[in-house]
């Protein structure tokens, strides 16, 4: 998504919307800075609201992680999800 926004030629309103402020190079690195961080926390949160660690709209519960085959996606259970996105997503590796 955040290479979507940051592209000028992608069509994406948001990219649209970047042009349109007429950022300076610094500024608009700035912004795709805090864009990267906040896709980052909001990936990491649905997640960890779809393992069940943490709440989606008020409601925590656990929800069944599964491919296109209904094999679960988190076949050693859902700590294992909750490691491997903090993993993916905050440890900046």
């Amino acid at each position: 998504m955040l290479a979507l926004y940051a592209d000028r030629n992608s069509g994406s309103a948001v990219a649209a919307h970047l042009d349109a402020a007429n950022l300076t190079v610094q500024q608009r690195t700035e912004v795709l800075m805090a864009f990267d961080i906040a896709l980052t926390d909001t990936f990491y949160t649905v997640l960890l609201g779809l393992a069940g660690a943490g709440s989606l709209g008020g409601s925590q519960q656990q929800y069944r992680l599964a491919d296109e085959h209904s094999r679960p996606i988190s076949p050693s259970g859902d700590a294992d999800l909750e490691a491997l996105a903090f993993e993916f997503f905050q440890s900046g590796t």
